[in-house]
């Protein structure tokens, strides 16, 4: 018994997670520096990927197995609850494409596209979360919410490309890669980890294999609308969490009352995720929405529209706001959304002349540049209805 006990006790040292994290690490590199740089065509984009990945999935399949959470017999239900968060999923399409709308799908519909597009991303998602599993269970089986935090975030991260990060350029676009991309990978992520703590890697690659099929293999999609996106990407995902947190503790209601640390995983993960929207939502980014709640500015912004203020420091307003933006400013009590129709200068300051689309006669008064507190960059149309449905409710 004694050598049994040995081995192991060496096969489940910590040498397997190193070599599991290098590989890893190799892999992307070669993604980012030689796949497709200096080894071009469909071997240097298709075949030596899908071999990469096939090499970890095969050394991950020999390493020595871990337990996930939850028992064999309750491994079907996760299974089921993997497939309704896909269905989460194809209804937050629906309701980003009724906010955006629809259009045609860019990926290759090609026989020959799918095949490939299926055998690379399958043996790449196979890999990716048979490695989930095995680092999750093996290092935070005690140790949940720091797991699926820091998992979630690692893969996150190595599921870009590295120019995607080197080509942020501006603020802007570094709030639309993260309100529109990151955040809801980092919430598909965070999901994708919990359901492999809780049943091993096969519920997550149901889960994202679906989630990869919508996206892949639908003729259309929601239209790049990035408010849209961050709002419909990230909640998604939180419900899912929900779900299966629900469901889980449902199913293990003695054991949950034992260990509380487990029970407040899934609303701990909420209330991070809900924090970073809020973030977005008050502006920390520099950008706040505004939901329209006249009909001024019609046929540009209708009543339920949410539009994207950027707020412009006092120095860059008079190179930033030109005649035809549209600006937010205060007008006695409220705030107001209007098209600068003129810009004049007295006494070294600037004033706009402001007019809404929808109105007859231009605002009374001029608005003087230290009062402009920001321009509209975007209109999400509908976005806003929630928000007025809750006010009417409320008053």
């Amino acid at each position: 018994m004694q050598p049994v006990k040995t081995y192991l006790a060496n096969r489940q040292s910590n040498k397997y997670t190193v070599c599991l994290i290098l590989l890893l690490l190799v892999i992307n590199i070669l993604q980012n520096r030689v796949f497709g740089i200096y080894v071009k065509g469909l071997l240097g984009n298709y075949g030596l990927p899908f071999l990469s990945w096939a090499l970890l999935v095969a050394f991950v399949f020999w390493l020595p197995r871990v337990r996930s959470r939850i028992r064999l017999r309750q491994r079907p239900l996760l299974i089921w609850i993997a497939l309704v968060c896909i269905l989460i999923t194809v209804l937050g399409f629906m309701v980003q494409g009724a906010m955006s709308g629809f259009g045609k799908s860019p990926y290759d519909h090609s026989l020959k596209g799918i095949i490939i597009n299926l055998l690379v991303l399958g043996i790449t998602l196979v890999g990716t979360e048979m490695a989930r599993a095995w680092l999750m269970n093996r290092h935070f089986f005690r140790h949940p919410l720091l797991g699926v935090s820091t998992l979630g975030l690692v893969f996150t991260l190595l599921s870009y490309p590295w120019n995607k990060f080197l080509n942020l350029s501006t603020g802007l676009a570094a709030v639309k890669f993260v309100g529109s991309d990151f955040l809801p990978t980092l919430a598909q992520n965070l999901l994708a980890t919990y359901l492999a703590f809780l049943g091993g890697p096969l519920p997550p690659i149901i889960y994202r294999g679906g989630v990869l099929a919508i996206e892949r293999l639908s003729p259309v999609l929601p239209m790049n609308n990035w408010p849209a996106q961050t709002l419909i990407g990230i909640v998604v995902p939180v419900l899912g969490i929900l779900l299966v947190r629900q469901v889980f503790y449902e199913e293990n209601k003695i054991k949950s009352r034992r260990n509380g640390q487990d029970g407040y995983l899934g609303w701990t993960l909420t209330a991070v995720i809900s924090v970073l929207v809020m973030w977005f939502a008050m502006g920390v980014f520099s950008y706040s929405p505004q939901v329209i709640i006249t009909g001024s500015m019609q046929p540009a912004m209708n009543i339920g529209d949410v539009a994207i203020v950027h707020k412009l420091p006092k120095d860059k307003i008079r190179s930033e706001v030109q005649v035809d933006d549209i600006i937010l400013f205060p007008m006695g009590e409220i705030k107001v959304i209007h098209r600068v129709i003129g810009i004049t200068e007295r006494d070294g300051n600037y004033f706009y002349a402001t007019k809404g689309d929808a109105n007859d006669a231009p605002d009374s008064g001029w608005t003087l540049q230290d009062n402009v507190l920001g321009k509209v960059v975007m209109v999400v149309p509908k976005a806003g209805w929630p928000s007025l449905l809750l006010r009417g409710a409320v008053d």
